[in-house]
């Protein structure tokens, strides 16, 4: 048996992180008292990197016209919340906790993102930033990871495949613009243009085609009928319609133009992103006045920056760098590891083999020796708690090494090298992760040759159907908290990530996407987990939760969709005093 093995990162030194504090560049005092009094800016230039603290005037020549924009955009009412606090760190209401403002938020990613342009970032660390500057149809709520309106006001299904979406008022881009319901039909029909090829795609299949109805209302038609809609639509944010045409492609992964708490000041290459305050928000203006993003690939090196006093979160951070944290928060998220079976070829097309596999590895002594207290049992399946369709009907597959001996034994296994490709390097420890699972099919009777592969051949090992190795180890995110996305996309035999070809098992995904009936639909959903279970299309690991180092004084919750929303972000009074 050869087993290969990756050659060890070389240590990053850490990254520089310079924090020079722009409150002061912001505004006068005066416009602090009241920052959401003031009018949005309305030049098109400041999202493409110059920002200028001083508002637009339409008094003075060259100003842009009078958006409509209301005086005061505090919140959605125009009337500010009581007991939370304003921009500026003031109490405006009573019993209002002990936090304030503090001038400058630094968060630390892993890499740099590849664009701006929301359509296109589908990778993480994309996601983390324009979440703040960008917004969608529908936020999953946090508690009941159910949907519900953000930029839209209501909807209502009108038949099995019209859904009609009535969009909030004053609501405005950050060029000033009115965010509109062409805006609306625009930004869906944009990602789900098949000649743009953007990367939600998949996620919006369903829709056939988004038109308005109305000054303020619109209509979402689907291809079939879908329940997930809502859902889906958590993952397209609204963009400009004309602020989107007036740029070119290249141009669109620089520049940003959303209707979020925050706005592009600049974007240094290689350094850092930073974002200021919109200060013609229409919801509740954020305490914090500037997000800046420094990019460091090691999860050590965030680590360090964040003690050091250089970073106040350290996101995706290894379960082994956390003890170190000032404090470590976390959130039970939508990842989960998955090892692969390639059913359509193979020794692994045995399921005496695959169900062996599942009992040769111990779920609860990964996740207690790999991840601390970060990591969830499988249950079963591929999935976490909380998801629609996420079945109580199984549970995590009994550890026994004796049974899954008599399973080879059955099926016949003579000890044929079982090849495992596992990513190398991978961020949330797959490596570690990968050398215990070997370890553990070896003393269950398996001849595993683990392989590292390096992002590209993994990729290929994972998205060609003619590459897929016997095994390999992946980590998948349900964004959607609805078992559609696991099942349509890892175990439908059209599902880009799928190895697997079962007809019984396809019509079942097939039926259970487009049933309305949401009782009828979550028994679809356990009649798969339990098919799933006497017949694994994977090993199904443990649920790895979203970790983050971050600084001593900062009060904030991770949520369970991944989304770092920087207005949810509040610090003690004394860390700014």
């Amino acid at each position: 048996m050869t087993k290969k093995k990756s050659a060890k990162n070389t240590v990053r030194g850490l990254y520089a992180v310079i924090i020079t504090v722009l409150l002061a560049a912001l505004c006068a005092p005066a416009a602090c008292a009241n920052p959401s009094a003031i009018p949005p800016v309305a030049d098109t230039d400041k999202r493409e990197g110059t920002f200028s603290a001083t508002p637009a005037n339409p008094d003075e020549p060259g100003a842009p016209a009078d958006s409509g924009a209301p005086e005061d955009v505090s919140s959605a009412s125009g009337i500010p919340h009581p007991g939370t606090t304003d921009a500026s760190g003031g109490d405006t209401g009573a019993g209002a906790p002990p936090y304030t403002a503090k001038p400058v938020v630094s968060i630390a990613v892993p890499d740099e993102p590849v664009s701006l342009d929301p359509h296109y970032a589908g990778d993480d660390d994309a996601r983390a930033i324009i979440c703040n500057i960008y917004e969608p149809l529908f936020l999953l709520d946090d508690d009941s990871l159910e949907p519900v309106p953000c930029l839209a006001a209501e909807y209502r299904l009108l038949d099995d495949l019209r859904w009609e979406i009535t969009l909030r008022d004053g609501v405005y881009f950050q060029d000033g613009s009115a965010f509109t319901v062409n805006d609306a039909v625009f930004s869906v029909n944009r990602a789900i243009d098949p000649i743009l090829n953007i990367q939600p795609f998949y996620d919006l299949a369903s829709i056939l085609r988004a038109e308005k109805t109305g000054d303020k209302t619109m209509v979402v038609t689907t291809r079939y009928p879908d329940p997930v809609l809502p859902r889906r639509l958590t993952r397209l944010d609204m963009v400009s319609k004309t602020y989107t045409e007036s740029k070119t492609p290249g141009q669109l992964t620089k520049v940003a133009n959303g209707t979020g708490p925050y706005m592009l000041d600049h974007w240094s290459a290689g350094n850092e992103i930073v974002l200021v305050r919109f200060r013609g928000y229409w919801g509740d203006p954020p305490a914090q006045d500037v997000a800046v993003y420094h990019f460091i690939g090691e999860s050590a090196d965030r680590m360090a920056a964040l003690l050091a006093g250089e970073a106040d979160i350290a996101a995706t951070i290894n379960p082994r760098d956390a003890y170190s944290a000032p404090q470590v928060l976390s959130a039970a998220g939508a990842g989960v590891f998955w090892v692969r079976f390639n059913q359509k070829s193979g020794i692994m097309a045995d399921q005496a083999i695959r169900l062996a596999a599942n009992h040769a590895v111990d779920g609860e002594r990964l996740a207690l020796d790999l991840f601390n207290d970060y990591a969830m049992p499988a249950g079963g399946q591929i999935g976490t708690p909380g998801s629609f369709g996420y079945s109580a009907l199984v549970t995590q597959f009994p550890y026994d090494t004796v049974k899954a001996g008599e399973l080879l034994e059955e099926a016949g296994y003579g000890g044929e090298p079982i090849q495992f490709v596992a990513l190398a390097g991978g961020l949330r420890g797959e490596d570690g992760l990968a050398e215990a699972i070997t370890g553990q099919l070896d003393e269950a009777g398996f001849s595993i040759e683990l392989i590292f592969a390096g992002r590209e051949e993994w990729l290929d090992a994972l998205f060609d159907p003619k590459k897929a190795p016997d095994m390999l180890l992946s980590y998948t995110a349900n964004d959607l908290f609805d078992m559609d996305g696991v099942y349509s996309t890892l175990a439908h035999k059209d599902g880009f990530q799928s190895a697997v070809d079962n007809s019984e098992l396809n019509g079942l995904i097939e039926a259970a996407r487009s049933e309305m009936d949401d009782g009828k639909r979550a028994g679809l959903y356990d009649e798969i987990a339990l098919r799933l279970y006497d017949d694994p299309f994977a090993v199904y690991l443990p649920a790895l939760k979203d970790i983050y180092g971050a600084a001593a004084d900062l009060e904030w919750a991770p949520r369970r969709d991944g989304r770092i929303l920087v207005a949810e972000m509040k610090f003690s009074a004394a860390s700014v005093e």
